[in-house]
């Protein structure tokens, strides 16, 4: 049974890796809202739908993350670094394929959702360079299921740190310029400096697992039935990943109906939000894992009081940012922006997100303990009921009821509540089965 201690070991490098993830999805923001509303709208499209297509990738991942953590709860290491090279190859396809079809089809994607043409023209300038960073965060995925699956996260956290640090120096130099001698690049700068600092932590993190594995002998390991079981673990995840994301995405399409100003708040609202929902991601991230490894060893016993020791600790990192974000919530958006109508109206949406991230602080752990016993079929099921319910509420609010932004926002509690639901009672339909 993991103890406290031990569940932290696991967590905290992930907790702090997760800062880092999350200071790299807002350095965007950050940055680009000091350009104006349209600036600031493009990114949140842009991140969203560049966001939807990685979690194409990080269902890939996923899945290969919970075979990974089974395989060394039954104590077959040499097994993991076969299912890794696998997954490597499955990744690097994968990413080919979607950048090269995005080329295709990205103005008329884009066309589809955006309205504003402005918008849609930045957002479209944006991706074109931002897609390039497809392939080596795939890569990035399949190397971090890799050591998370075995419960050695270091590695990940200074790989995070190295992107985010990267992302943070290149963001303001490629977007207004530097000096004399270079002028900056303006929206498309922010897509640039996201791009080099995957490739750089990327290189860091196959340069690190390569000094530990002398010889992989790479392509010899790839087998057809390895690659066919990662894909049968991993598909219901690639589908329940991209459905998360992409229901923020259509969320966020909505809201753009709304008007450029709710579009703008919202997306310094995003920006917080990803930035205090580190901790829960940690949890949840680990939840796979350790809930793999004792499935892996067959103690079904620990299951479920493991489980809740995790989700109390996952409450309790997120009680200090509830607090910051309902009393002080303008502390946390003047990071992103010093325009004073957009805290003022984001003020009460804050208010609301606060107790959101509550939910989420127990709703995801529950989620990750149902892939982690591997049933991820039936953890696509509860992503598309819950994404059925979230976007049908949405439409309601914006379209039917016409409410406010706070009150829209307040669709959260929806969809937290059918996730945290639906994952308990398959949990415990599993394990009553061991």
């Amino acid at each position: 049974m993991f103890s406290y201690n031990q569940i932290l070991k696991i967590v905290v490098p992930l907790i702090i890796s997760g800062f880092g993830q999350s200071i790299i999805y807002v350095t965007d923001i950050l940055f680009l809202g000091r350009l104006g509303e349209v600036s600031l709208g493009a990114s949140a499209i842009a991140g969203l739908f560049y966001a939807s297509l990685m979690m194409i990738g990080f269902g890939i991942s996923s899945g290969l993350q919970v075979i990974i953590a089974q395989k060394t709860g039954e104590g077959k290491e040499q097994e993991t670094h076969l299912f890794l090279l696998n997954g490597i190859f499955l990744q690097l396809l994968t990413a080919l394929v979607f950048t090269s079809l995005y080329f295709v089809f990205d103005f008329l994607l884009l066309k589809l959702f955006v309205s504003d043409s402005k918008i849609r023209d930045a957002t479209n300038n944006f991706l074109n360079v931002r897609i390039l960073g497809l392939l080596p965060y795939f890569l990035f995925y399949a190397y971090r299921s890799y050591y998370l699956g075995i419960g050695s996260t270091k590695i990940i956290s200074v790989a995070t740190i190295l992107m985010s640090a990267l992302n943070l120096i290149l963001n303001p130099i490629l977007i207004y310029g530097w000096k004399d001698y270079f002028n900056g690049l303006g929206l498309v700068g922010s897509a640039w400096a996201s791009v080099i600092s995957e490739l750089l932590s990327t290189g860091l993190i196959m340069f690190y697992y390569s000094f530990h594995r002398k010889s992989m002998k790479f392509i010899s390991k790839i087998k057809k039935e390895i690659l066919k079981d990662i894909m049968k673990v991993s598909l219901p995840l690639i589908f329940q990943h991209f459905i998360s994301v992409f229901s923020w995405f259509l969320f966020f399409v909505f809201i753009e109906k709304m008007g450029s100003k709710e579009l703008a708040v919202s997306n310094v609202i995003r920006a917080v939000y990803i930035l205090v929902m580190a901790p829960i991601l940690a949890f949840s991230h680990s939840t796979v894992t350790i809930i793999g490894q004792i499935f892996g060893s067959k103690e079904y016993a620990y299951l479920r009081p493991t489980l809740l020791k995790i989700i109390i600790l996952s409450v309790a990192f997120t009680f200090p940012f509830f607090v910051l974000s309902y009393f002080q919530p303008f502390w946390l958006m003047q990071i992103f922006t010093n325009d004073e109508g957009l805290l003022i109206q984001g003020e009460p949406v804050m208010k609301v997100i606060s107790f959101a991230l509550l939910y989420f602080s127990i709703s995801m752990p529950l989620l990750s303990a149902v892939t982690g016993l591997g049933d991820t079929q039936k953890a696509l099921l509860i992503e598309s009921i819950s994404f059925v319910v979230y976007i049908l509420a949405s439409a309601i609010l914006v379209f039917v009821l016409r409410l406010s932004l706070p009150l829209v926002w307040c669709n959260e509690f929806v969809y937290f509540t059918s996730i945290s639901f639906l994952s308990y009672y398959f949990f415990q339909k599993r394990i009553k089965h061991l």
